[in-house]
Order: structure tokens, then C-alpha cells, then sequence
């Protein structure tokens, strides 16, 4: 058997370079590209997890925004019914303070109307008077001069 491995090449070295790559092809998977293997699983794991989790965190998202648009638009129109009904008081108020200055206007109105109608016959009744006292004077000037 020496023979055949000195025809081949081989010598005693080529047994211990076999036994340490041997031992280098056991060892350097346990060693180094396991702990990698595992590195690299955990990130991938985390990478997964995190955009599940950033997905759940959308649709929270997405959630609370269609609660804050309904919300939203639930108290546009409580503001609007609120505001429809204070502008119809405002309204009503409104006509109630117009219909009392229109009778207060009518009432001064009519008194002034009043007034002007008891003056007016209290200036006839003067004038008529003054009318008689004047027509008596002219006569008596006629009758003089005559």
C-alpha cells in the first residue's frame, strides 16, 4: 500500500491535511455559518414581524381616521342643525321686534294723525272766528267810509 501512495504522490502529509480539512469541514459550519444562519433567520424574522406590525399600525391607521371623519362629519351636522335653529330664534326674534316697532309706528302715527286732525279743527273753529271778527271789521270800515 506504501507503494501505491508513492506512486500516487501521496506522503504522510496528505493524511493530516486531510484530517484538518476534515476537521475544518465539521467545525467551521458549527462555528461560523451557523451563528450567521441564525443571524440571518432572526432578521428575517424581525424583518416580518416589524411589517406586520407596521401593516396592523396602517390599518389602526386607517381606523381612526375613518372614526375621525365620521366623528367629523356627525358634528358638522350637529353645528348646522345648532346653527339652523339659532338663526330661526334669530328670525323669530327678529319678526317679534319688527311687528312691535310697526304697531309702536302705527300707534305714534295715528296720534300724530289725531293731533293733526284736533289741530286742524281747532284752527277752523279759530279761523271761523277770526273769519267773522274780520268780516264784522270790514263792514264796520265800509259802513264808516260811507
Amino acid at each position: 500500500m506504501a507503494a501505491i501512495l508513492t506512486q500516487l504522490g501521496l506522503d504522510q502529509t496528505f493524511f493530516i491535511q486531510f484530517a484538518i480539512f476534515t476537521a475544518i469541514f465539521i467545525i467551521i459550519p458549527n462555528v461560523f455559518f451557523r451563528p450567521f444562519q441564525k443571524l440571518i433567520e432572526a432578521r428575517h424574522e424581525k424583518t416580518v414581524a416589524d411589517r406586520e406590525r407596521a401593516e396592523e399600525l396602517v390599518k389602526q391607521a386607517n381606523a381612526k381616521l375613518e372614526e375621525f371623519k365620521s366623528r367629523m362629519s356627525e358634528e358638522r351636522s350637529r353645528a348646522r342643525a345648532e346653527y339652523e335653529r339659532v338663526l330661526a330664534e334669530v328670525k323669530n326674534e327678529e319678526a317679534k321686534i319688527i311687528g312691535s316697532a310697526r304697531e309702536e309706528a302705527k300707534k305714534i302715527t295715528q296720534a300724530a294723525m289725531e293731533s293733526i286732525q284736533s289741530q286742524s279743527t281747532q284752527l277752523k273753529r279759530s279761523l271761523e272766528a277770526d273769519a267773522e271778527g274780520l268780516a264784522l271789521q270790514i263792514a264796520d270800515m265800509l259802513t264808516k267810509r260811507q
